[in-house]
This record gives structure tokens, C-alpha cells and sequence, in this order.
């Protein structure tokens, strides 16, 4: 078992679980779909956690009550407290810029990716703030 997992098995994970691979429907009328099952594996359960422990440790994209509330509602898992946690972040993150870097045919896509360059080589110091793609 990985230092992520602790005494959890690994189990069947999304791969690239983040909240917009979620279709919520309106009103609350259905089930939320998971979207983009491309990366869908055995793993980690943990992996698909470090996209939100990322937003909220290196961007501003989950406030600290917002992240609190999660690890509640997870049971209590605090992910970013994890000891492989760092590592496993920076991969994440090298993925996100390696998807941009697939889209630098357009102007905005070659600066956006230069950018998170930038920020992965210390040049920006952290919270960042990265456009979608």
C-alpha cells in the first residue's frame, strides 16, 4: 500500500476526479454523471482526492471552510496531510500543465502553458491562479 492509502485497499478510481468532471443536473432532478472516464483505473482511492487537496493548498479555488467541510464529510481523510501528498500534488499538477502543453496550437493556450511553467519552476510563488482549458 502506497503512503496515500494507509490501511484503505485499492479500489477501481476515476483518474481525473476534479468538479468538472461532475454533470450536476438542474434542481437537483437526477443523479450527478461522472464525466471524461478516460483514466478510469485500479488504485489509489486517494489519487482522485489530490485534484481538491491541490485547489485548496496551491490555488485559490477551495477556501479553508469549503476544504474542511469535505474532509468532514469524507470521513474525516485529510489528504493534503498525507505524507506522499507533496509528490503526488506535483504530478497533478504536471499533468494539468501537459494538457495545456497539448493545446499550444492557439496563442492563449502557448502563454497559459508557459505560464504554469513558470509557476511549477518557482518563478510564481503560490496561491497560483490557472486559466481552464
Amino acid at each position: 500500500m502506497s503512503e496515500l492509502e494507509g490501511d484503505r485497499p485499492r479500489t477501481v478510481i476515476h483518474g481525473d476526479a476534479w468538479q468538472g468532471n461532475v454533470a450536476v443536473p438542474l434542481a437537483n432532478t437526477a443523479t450527478p454523471v461522472l464525466l471524461d472516464l478516460e483514466h478510469v483505473s485500479v488504485g489509489d482511492p486517494a489519487w482522485d482526492l489530490i485534484p481538491l487537496g491541490v485547489d485548496h493548498t496551491d490555488f485559490t479555488r477551495v477556501s479553508a471552510t469549503a476544504y474542511r467541510s469535505f474532509v468532514e464529510a469524507y470521513g474525516g481523510y485529510d489528504v493534503t496531510a498525507a505524507p506522499a501528498f507533496r509528490t503526488m500534488a506535483d504530478i497533478q499538477e504536471l499533468r494539468w500543465v501537459a494538457f495545456v502543453l497539448g493545446k499550444t496550437r492557439e496563442a492563449a493556450a502557448i502563454a497559459e502553458a508557459r505560464h504554469r511553467i513558470a509557476c511549477l519552476r518557482g518563478t510564481i510563488p503560490r496561491p497560483w491562479t490557472w486559466s481552464a482549458w
